[in-house]
């Protein structure tokens, strides 16, 4: 990274130290302070932006925030800021919030279920306090702008990281503007914020600010503004190319001293720690021991560590100040004036300083310093106080399990259990097993979303178990690792732990809770293995060995199971009263999550069955009771809004949904930002926004079945409403043999997809050998899907059959079928999508009436027509109603002697010419001369803007010229 080897600390002049005071100006950041400028504003204006300052460590992200902020104070805007802290491991989830929302706290307006470090956290969970902290910000942000700053996202612990993702996704219309620092060379392959900001920088609302080097202008105005004068150019030069830019490396490179004759050291620590031996003695001493408390350390703690007199360290601690390598840090400490600057200090300690200095500061925290258990059991581990560190971590697991942060409760976990070994009476000392340990990390790593660390700990949790484990423990152990496995697709397994469970509880009345949920787990196993009669019976007994005891949360998941047996047995009225009674059951039991599931399927079985307003009834209500309860954004609040708004498009109201998207808004999880991103392009298809359509659609959308299947469909609807239908086959044909191997419920799509696909062939005029092998293929597709697919009323609901109804009326299309062959294909269709999907029964109407015609039946066609025109008006439905419109002229036009542009004599001669007849041919057939032939199709091709034989079919086929066979078997218009 230097670049001047040769070059040595004699080449920098000796300055006098920067006297405390306000920063020097900013530098060089005009564009980049516009940027964040622009979306302050924007965010005054009330749309919420979020902004990733991006940059090497050193280079200013934390001055140019400053300067916002700054100017955000001038300008009347609340300023929150906070600071994420490293401290060697996990550290006390939410800090940089906690810190950020102080002063809301102080106003009286803090968050609802919020609570500071060390403090209990109300009983909610994760998503609610998420939820809460979003309102907070809200409410502030209605009185006057808000900026949040949370600074060093790079060391950020995962909750902050899971809030703030949270947050950017979430607000959409509130006068806030959150900004985030991050250090881009720290994050490492495998470094935890990396997916974190591939997944934010796909968040519209969510903008970049990369800051770069210096140039060599910028670099001599700084180190002007640094020293107070002029800078040789000569310096200005070497300190430029030794710091390449970075606006740390010269500042230090400048206050470091020179004079000192040595060699310039290769690396910036060597640099910074040059400049730490030039201060005095005393100083330098507190300064190492400030080190090891952290980049930020509280002044109670360095107190304790250092052993110094009151007088004597405030006097070393000013001293460090006024020198430029400590700074205030609020109220309460002191913090490194740079990240680099404390690492380089720390890594200079020789490694018995570091296990002393460590060891004061763990006693002094366990003595009663103001600090987290994260941060004892940090400082335990260090200086190898392996029993502390054993107490500690399982203490800070306590801690963020309290303050409802999983994944940190699960790693203080990971940490701790390689320690149990190590200490001889570490059961004495924690008062719990190993086992006991082992078992709550697999669940928190369940809670964490890790299921397959859950599954790998939960079968250490089996090996652990000794011969003499009383029968509740054995089962409480088989019983876990059955559920852990179960959340892996590991059902098998997961049934062989749960009869363990079973068998190990059997007569125990203390284990009675792990054998039913050992059942419970079970029933769910051999429901996915489609084993129904053995899900069923567990189910019961799962059910009875409750007995009449109350076990809300547990009945309520018994009786999912069990109605969504009903559903597949046709019992469509026994699942809903099941669904129903397991919603209100937990709901009583506060097992809101649970409550959510059973409102999710019952809305879902209702649709599924085509009941519409049903569904469309609980979905209403279930979506708003989720936000009143806070659940809004956990897995199935979101699914319920996704159906939500997919019940609105389906059933015509399209303002509706798009209204509803909005509300969840693009910064949406991947969970429902597909589903719900679906929906918006096929709305604004059917509208003809066919760019804004595409725009919507999110390439990685296309990578699964999930989300791919839906993708493909509205994404080929876009092509070919826009009149591309070949293009809109190969996305179809494409999508629907490329998830071949993936298991239901999505392959059910596939019945639509083929549909379509044989419809935009048949729009496109493809009628080769090869196309009649594909058509073929797509047909055997949907037919498996049909006979093998598995929906969840166990029998194909109105809309599959709808489908694959058009799938046979669209073959017959391609296949240029007898006109009243047509008729009764579309009349199928029709009958099928009347159940209530508002667009494509009038597309089935549109394609009927276009049949009707064909077949002479003038009076239905106009019917059909008329109900289509109004359906298309009332939805705005631009490209359905230019095709109505179209259609209803060469109605009208039916008792004139030709169809649309062309003569009755020259349908004939395109018929002919679709049929693959030469001219002469033609001639023949007609009883005309061949070059009177050629005049015909020359006038074709002018009235229909066509360059070619095929071109002229296909503008036929799509305007409705072409409605029959071309091989005569049923010609209309001559």
């Amino acid at each position: 990274m230097l670049s001047v080897p040769g070059a040595t600390m004699a080449h920098v002049p000796v300055l006098p130290p920067a006297v405390p005071g306000p920063p020097p100006a900013l530098v060089g950041r005009a564009v980049e302070l516009d940027a964040l400028e622009a979306a302050l504003a924007t965010a005054r204006a009330g749309t919420s932006v979020g902004v990733l300052v991006e940059a090497d460590a050193g280079v200013g992200k934390s001055r140019l925030v400053a300067e916002l902020a700054a100017h955000a104070r001038e300008a009347g805007d609340t300023v929150l800021l906070g600071h994420c802290a490293s401290a060697g491991g996990e550290t006390l989830p939410y800090l940089p919030f906690v810190e950020a929302l102080e002063p809301l706290r102080e106003q009286g307006r803090s968050p609802s279920f919020w609570a500071a470090p060390g403090e209990t956290a109300a009983d909610v969970s994760q998503v609610q306090l998420f939820d809460a902290v979003a309102n907070a910000l809200t409410g502030a942000a209605r009185e006057r702008p808000v900026l949040l700053v949370v600074e060093d996202l790079h060391w950020a612990d995962g909750a902050s990281r899971d809030l703030l993702t949270f947050l950017l996704r979430r607000l959409r219309s509130e006068r806030l503007l959150v900004v985030a620092t991050v250090r881009t060379d720290d994050l490492h392959r495998r470094h935890p914020l990396r997916p974190v900001l591939a997944e934010l920088g796909r968040l519209p609302g969510v903008r970049r600010v990369v800051l770069d080097p210096f140039t060599t202008e910028e670099t001599a105005q700084f180190l002007r503004d640094l020293a107070g004068g002029e800078v040789p150019s000569a310096v200005v030069r070497r300190i430029h190319a030794r710091a390449e830019g970075n606006a740390y490396y010269c500042a230090e490179l400048l206050l470091a001293g020179a004079g000192t004759g040595g060699r310039l050291p290769s690396g910036l620590a060597d640099v910074v720690l040059a400049r730490l031996e030039a201060l005095p003695g005393p100083v330098s001493e507190l300064v190492r021991t400030a080190a090891v408390g952290g980049r930020r350390v509280r002044h109670d703690l360095l107190s304790a560590v250092a052993g110094l007199p009151a007088e004597d360290l405030e006097r070393r601690v000013r001293d460090a100040i006024a020198l430029r390598v400590l700074e205030p840090d609020g109220e309460e400490g002191y913090a490194f004036r740079h990240a680099l600057l404390h690492e380089a200090v720390y890594g200079d300690l020789l490694p018995g300083e570091r296990v002393r200095l460590h060891a004061a500061y763990a006693d002094a925290i366990a003595a009663g310093g103001r600090a987290s258990a994260a941060q004892l059991a940090h400082h335990a581990r260090q200086s190898n106080d392996l029993p502390r560190a054993l107490e500690a971590g399982i203490a800070a697991a306590e801690e963020a399990g309290r303050l409802r942060a999983p994944v940190q409760a699960w790693r203080h976990l990971e940490e701790v259990l390689p320690l149990w070994g190590a200490v001889p009476d570490a059961a004495e000392r924690t008062g719990t097993t190993l086992l006991a340990l082992t078992l709550r990390a697999s669940l928190l790593a369940s809670a964490a979303g890790e299921p397959a660390r859950s599954a790998l700990i939960a079968l250490d949790a089996v090996t652990l178990l000794p011969p003499t484990a009383s029968p509740a423990v054995a089962a409480e152990v088989h019983a876990q690792c059955a559920s852990a496995l179960w959340a892996c697709d590991r059902a098998q397994e997961a049934i062989e732990h749960a009869r363990r469970a079973q068998d190990a509880g059997a007569d125990d009345p203390d284990a009675w809770s792990a054998v039913f949920w050992a059942t419970a787990v079970a029933a769910r196993c051999y429901l996915g293995l489609d084993r129904f009669a053995e899900a069923r019976a567990e189910a019961h007994r799962a059910l009875e060995a409750i007995g009449d005891r109350d076990f809300a949360g547990g009945e309520a998941d018994v009786l999912i199971t069990l109605a969504g047996l009903d559903n597949l047995d046709g019992r469509l009225a026994d699942a809903d009263a099941l669904f129903a009674r397991a919603a209100a059951a937990a709901e009583a039991g506060g097992h809101l999550g649970t409550a959510l599931r059973a409102r999710y399927n019952l809305a879902a079985d209702r649709y599924d069955r085509g009941d519409l307003a049903g569904a469309r009834e609980v979905l209403d209500a279930s979506c708003a009771w989720a936000a009143q309860v806070g659940l809004s954004w956990s897995p199935y609040g979101l699914q319920l809004i996704a159906l939500q708004v997919t019940t609105s498009f389906v059933t015509g109201d399209f303002d509706r949904a798009l209204a509803q998207a909005r509300a969840v808004g693009p910064q949406a999880p991947p969970l429902v930002a597909s589903a719900v991103g679906v929906v918006v392009a096929e709305v604004l298809a059917a509208r003809g926004a066919f760019e804004e359509a595409d725009a919507v659609l999110q390439p990685e959308w296309f990578d699964d079945v999930e989300d791919g299947l839906p993708a493909a469909a509205a994404h080929a609807e876009a092509l070919r409403w826009k009149g591309e239908p070949a293009a809109a086959a190969d996305v179809l044909v494409g999508a629907l043999f490329s998830y071949e191997g993936n298991e239901h419920p999505k392959h059910l799509l596939g019945i639509r997809l083929g549909a379509l696909a044989v419809g935009a062939l048949a729009d496109a005029g493809s009628d080769g050998p090869d196309d009649e092998a594909l058509v073929r293929r797509v047909e055997e597709r949907v037919a498996d899907l049909v006979r093998t697919g598995q929906p969840r009323a166990g029998t194909l609901g109105p809309e599959g059959r709808a489908w694959a109804a058009t799938l046979r009326a669209e073959a017959a299309r391609w296949r240029r079928a007898p006109a009243a062959d047509q008729v009764a294909a579309w009349r199928e269709v029709v009958e099928e999508f009347s159940y209530g999907d508002v667009h494509d029964l009038a597309r089935a109407r549109w394609r009927l009436a276009e049949a009707s015609f064909a077949a002479g039946l003038r009076e239905e066609a106009v019917l059909l027509l008329d109900e289509a025109r109004r359906t298309a008006s009332r939805l705005r439905a631009v490209p359905l109603a230019a095709a109505l419109e179209d259609l209803a002229r060469r109605v009208r036009a039916r008792s004139t002697p030709g169809r649309g542009p062309l003569t009755s004599r020259e349908l004939q001669v395109l018929d002919l010419v679709a049929a693959g007849r030469t001219n002469k041919q033609v001639g023949e057939a007609l009883f005309m001369a061949e070059k009177t032939a050629s005049v015909h199709v020359s006038r074709i091709f002018a009235k229909l803007g066509a360059s070619s034989r095929a071109e002229a079919v296909s503008i036929g086929l799509r305007s409705g010229l072409l409605t029959a066979s071309p091989t005569g078997r049923d010609h209309d218009g001559g």
